[in-house]
């Protein structure tokens, strides 16, 4: 058993995680800390592992009060160790609670940069302490004390004369764009208030050289009264941009403000009066004022040029803008409901105004998005919806060559419904040149690692789950690919996260019963699920739970409703329940006819356990030669797994 540092609780209320090369930081700190009557957890032995201390350590997480991650140069060296999980773990649980409760509280040990540290996202958004192992200093207990209190973590103060604590600086290079404020006196008019600060923001984060807080952090202060510098030490920004709009008729009234984080103070400030059909014009004009006040930190180059390019694909028709916006607030609701919706207006966008090439990119998304997670789409429907999505990019990019939105929608039709796995990863390697910090950009071309099997895929997902953390696309994205590579409670976590944000998901809501049935425990999996769901992915989780108790009578009834009611386009999970069932037969029948369907599910689900039982069969590999040249030498390859 390791030596665990014990208290009077049977969970003290802080948890110490570091490197192991930082143990001895470590002691000091929770030296100085239990000096002074607080109670700290630490592992003092570094003989880790073992179910039951990884048990311990989860459950000290979930239970501690504050969760204090020590930050180093050796943190900054290690791509991989158990801290990071702990990490993890804890940021997992942060977002569960409420935005002002203290319970990150990252310490950084030497001269580290915040900017470029190795960190979760989440880390960034709260202010770090900069502390001297060695030394006792009263005021960081102290501050340890405010908030163990349960003082919001923007109120706990050290003193000035801290001469061995102090907040960490934000990157000088950094701003965060809130949501505008609705003045149109009107609650119908707020997706167009957002959407104007949405499209500002997206356009500040293609600026070379500006680190720009994602969308879901910046939007979460929405109808919050925090000040300026509250929110600059959460989201970990140096600059902040907010504002009001009013839209009456066909003008808008945009005022914009740019303030100094430090200082509070506003450095620049300007309203402006357009018709709708400038609203393009104006933003591209806020823009370039934003970032030239920004650009002595930027550097040198062409301010208006680089926005310019930033807001390629834009319209001057008010109805075609309006449209668009209402479609990408569908959109983001991760519900094959919204996402219907999402198409029409998208389609109404380009019906106003056929030169929208950022509309036409966004209906190709969301067809997409219908095709690939409505159970209820038939056969001619999800052809004519694949016909007309890449159409759309095709559109798109006439208008604006290289425009990373479409670019985007192209890598996902060549890799789930062409199968053509080369020719996806060229492209999601250009839409990573234009635009590195794309989420959705970046857990593509992970899905694409993980099917040719170039490692990194779960890296690449998390990195894309840190940029936007409330995305639920996004954040799906990170729990599948988890599961795919078997790290079942730290899926599981993921899944019941999404269901906060995402609840009308069919798929997301079976999620952590998927993660038991991939674990070979079925029981849970089927104790796990509500009795009330009867979606599609319900039904194919729990033909697969019944399956693995050997249950066939069961898992029959539950195959047969699924093959009567969703065999247009649930042909891989008819196909996946077979062959967990051993009939190899007809599990190849419905493998066939997923690739006749352009099944999407056919290439993400290549490296399911699902497939284990028919993996030596003779017709494994050729099967997956008639997919494309990449799946057959990847079959080949894992043939005996």
């Amino acid at each position: 058993m390791p030596d665990i540092s014990s208290s009077k609780r049977l969970t003290p209320p802080i948890f110490l995680s570091y490197a192991s090369q930082d143990a001895e930081a470590a002691r000091q700190i929770a030296d100085i800390l239990s000096s002074d009557g607080l109670e700290v957890w630490f592992d003092r032995s570094e003989l880790r592992g073992g179910d039951a201390w990884d048990q311990k350590i989860r459950r000290q997480i979930k239970e501690c009060s504050l969760f204090v991650p020590i930050i180093s140069e050796h943190t900054q060296a290690r791509a991989e160790g158990y801290f990071r999980l702990e990490w993890h773990l804890a940021e997992q649980r942060s977002y569960l609670m409420a935005h002002d409760q203290p319970f990150l509280v990252p310490v950084v040990i030497d001269a580290t940069s915040d900017a470029e540290a190795r960190v979760p996202e989440r880390f960034r958004e709260r202010q770090w302490i900069r502390v001297n192992a060695g030394e006792r200093s009263a005021d960081f207990v102290y501050r340890v004390k405010q908030l163990l209190a349960g003082m919001p973590a923007a109120e706990a103060r050290i003193p000035e004369r801290a001469p061995v604590v102090a907040a960490s600086a934000a990157p000088e290079r950094s701003i965060a764009v809130l949501a505008f404020t609705n003045m149109s006196g009107d609650r119908e008019n707020e997706y167009f208030s957002d959407g104007v600060s949405d499209e500002l923001l997206t356009a500040l984060q293609k600026i070379p050289g500006l680190r720009v807080a994602a969308r879901t952090s910046s939007f979460s202060f929405k109808g919050k009264n925090a000040t300026v510098q509250e929110i600059g030490s959460r989201l970990n920004v140096a600059n902040l941009v907010e504002g009001s709009v009013q839209k009456s008729g066909n003008r808008v009234k945009i005022t914009a403000r740019l303030s100094r984080v430090a200082t509070g103070e506003e450095c620049w400030s300007k309203s402006y009066t357009r018709e709708l059909s400038d609203v393009f014009a104006l933003q591209e004009e806020l823009a370039i004022a934003i970032v030239g006040e920004l650009r002595g930190k930027l550097g040198s180059g062409d301010v208006a040029a680089e926005v310019h390019a930033a807001l390629k694909g834009g319209t001057v028709k008010p109805e075609a803008y309006e449209q668009y916006l209402l479609g990408k607030q569908h959109s983001a609701q991760f519900s094959t409901k919204h996402e219907r919706r999402a198409v029409a207006h998208f389609e109404k966008a380009v019906e106003t105004d056929p030169s929208f090439a950022l509309a036409w990119a966004g209906l190709s998304h969301s067809l997409i998005y219908v095709c690939g997670y409505d159970g209820n789409v038939n056969r001619m429907e999800f052809d004519a919806m694949i016909d007309r999505a890449k159409m759309a990019s095709r559109k798109a990019l006439e208008l604006v060559p290289d425009l990373p939105a479409a670019l985007s929608a192209v890598t996902k039709i060549q890799f789930c419904f062409d199968y053509d796995c080369e020719a996806a990863e060229i492209t999601a390697e250009r839409v990573l040149q234009l635009a590195p910090a794309d989420p959705e950009a970046i857990v593509t071309a992970s899905q694409l690692r993980a099917v040719m099997g170039k490692g990194r895929s779960v890296e690449m997902a998390r990195r894309a789950a840190a940029l936007d953390p409330i995305n639920p696309k996004v954040r799906a994205e990170l729990a599948f690919s988890l599961l795919l590579n078997d790290n079942f409670e730290e899926a599981r976590g993921e899944f019941e996260r999404i269901v906060e944000i995402a609840p009308n998901s069919e798929l997301i809501r079976s999620g952590r019963a998927l993660t038991y049935v991939n674990e070979g425990l079925y029981q849970q999996a089927l104790d796990s699920m509500n009795p009330g769901d009867s979606d599609w992915a319900a039904t194919w989780t729990r033909a697969l739970a019944y399956a693995g108790l050997k249950d066939r009578a069961h898992s029959m009834e539950c195959l047969q409703d699924l093959v009567a009611n969703h065999a247009d386009t649930a042909a891989i999970q008819v196909a996946g329940i077979y062959a967990s069932l051993g009939d190899a037969d007809d599990a190849f029948l419905w493998l066939e006819r997923a690739r006749r369907q352009r099944d999407p599910g056919l290439v993400q689900m290549f490296t399911s356990r699902a497939w284990n039982g028919i993996r030596s069969d003779s017709r494994w590999v050729p099967f997956w030669a008639s997919v494309g040249p990449s799946f057959a030498r990847r079959a080949a390859a894992t043939q005996a797994g």
